[in-house]
């Protein structure tokens, strides 16, 4: 009885706001995807009991179901080249669910929320995209969420709080998160796995490392405790996802503020190699990143080589895919076991090939593909946005990070989806630019 309270509690002020049609929906969505796990895990423990299923997982879904139901309204308004590239990931959707409801049940039904929900992120943004102070503000939600869960990991790191160590032994995680004792586990912080957290974390301070723009008032220091936390997840693809977009911004950027960025991620990196001396158990963290070096012998990677092969193989013989509902979360309820669409899911191309078939596939990545083709064309007309340039490093960052898990449907995706939303309809620069040109076109 307490978890539905708890779950009402959390999805009634996004009622209230999305009733006042308030774009501070989109800022509570934030904080709700950074903390329910969190929130659900003092739940059970005060209930003794841990739920699998428990409401407080759903909160997120629910308001973002509202962002879509905004969005649904306002169908009609969106660019026509936006309403296409909303028809190919429709199509795509379609394709993955009907087969999944066939194989999978009720678990296709969650897996189609969570898979709308990136989305209705993205259209929302759409909507709002002639606002760039509300973008900015959106960023910096994720930010401070960011820097929330940061200081909750450190606090995890030296005190295993209860209700986390109750979690840990309740789903097997015991070993494989690390011993449950100070400064000895590997931190998950509010997130359901490290993973997860590692690249929400990595997500939201890379606009914030980039621009001065998108940082909150804790400055540089906000930013040093979020890559610190990132440390403590022991996820080394976060760090080179961090790296890469801090080297991608800039070269993307015609090659402004380039000098500023390098010395600053410098400083940075300078900074945490003697702040890493600090921490108990740094002698892990730093192996962890050494192994970066000579990652072909790295046992994850040799791991994750094995998960590509088995993957193609079953790819290969599923041409329609096994449905939405057959990975993460929902395959595991639905299985009631780890099987191959959870392995699979530790490569996000697999997982998606896996998931939607080839054709729902081909639909999904054109999708992506009209979104990167019209931010081109608006770039060929001499429209450049700080939020566009921000979306193409994140759209090559992504990719890469697709690499090694599915994160369009992890917390993190919410600041490449904001980002894609206002790269994709920048109408304030096309209002501008529109009305420059109408004292010419008199004269003409």
């Amino acid at each position: 009885m307490m978890e539905w309270l708890v779950a009402l509690l959390l999805v009634a002020p996004a009622f209230l706001l999305y009733l006042a049609r308030s774009t501070w929906l989109m800022d509570y969505l934030i904080w709700v995807l950074a903390l329910n796990r969190g929130i659900r895990r003092i739940v059970d423990w005060k209930a003794g009991a841990f739920n699998p299923l428990s409401p407080i997982s759903l909160t997120p879904l629910v308001i973002a179901g509202l962002l879509f139901l905004v969005v649904l309204w306002n169908y009609r308004g969106f660019p026509a080249y936006f309403q296409r590239v909303a028809r190919f990931f429709a199509g795509a959707l379609l394709l993955a669910f009907i087969v999944g409801f066939a194989r999978n049940q009720l678990a296709a039904v969650y897996t189609l929320a969570e898979a709308i929900a990136p989305l209705a992120i993205m259209a929302f943004a759409v909507l709002h995209s002639s606002q760039e102070p509300v973008l900015d503000r959106w960023v910096k939600s994720v930010g401070w969420a960011a820097v929330v869960v940061s200081l909750y990991g450190w606090y995890q790191f030296y005190t295993i709080p209860p209700w986390d160590a109750f979690w840990v032994r309740a789903v097997g995680f015991e070993g494989y998160l690390g011993a449950l004792r100070p400064t000895e586990m590997t931190v998950f912080s509010t997130m359901g796995e490290r993973g997860p957290l590692a690249g929400f974390l990595a997500f939201a301070v890379i606009p914030m490392l980039v621009s001065r723009r998108w940082r909150n008032l804790g400055g540089w220091v906000s930013v040093l405790l979020i890559l610190s936390a990132i440390l403590l997840t022991y996820v080394r693809s976060a760090v080179v996802t961090v790296a890469l977009a801090a080297v991608l911004f800039p070269i993307l950027n015609h090659g402004r503020n380039t000098v500023r960025i390098v010395v600053i991620t410098c400083a940075i990196a300078l900074v945490g190699m003697l702040g890493l001396k600090q921490i108990p158990s740094s002698d892990k963290i730093g192996k962890r990143l050494e192994s970066l070096a000579s990652i072909t012998e790295d046992g994850s990677f040799q791991g994750r080589m094995e998960i590509i092969d088995y993957g193609l193989a079953a790819v290969l013989t599923n041409p329609f895919g096994t449905g939405l509902g057959s990975t993460g979360l929902a395959g595991r309820v639905h299985t009631g076991g780890l099987e191959a669409g959870a392995a699979i899911g530790d490569n996000g191309y697999l997982s998606i090939l896996y998931t939607y078939g080839w054709v729902g596939a081909g639909l999904f990545f054109f999708g992506f593909w009209l979104i990167w083709k019209q931010v081109r064309l608006f770039e060929r007309y001499g429209i450049r946005t700080e939020a566009m340039m921000m979306f193409k490093t994140l759209f090559f960052t992504g990719a890469v990070a697709l690499i090694v898990g599915d994160w369009i449907s992890s917390p993190g995706a919410v600041i490449f989806f904001l980002f894609a939303g206002y790269a994709i309809s920048p109408r304030r620069e096309l209002e501008l630019r529109w009305r420059a040109q109408q004292p010419r076109r008199a004269g003409a």
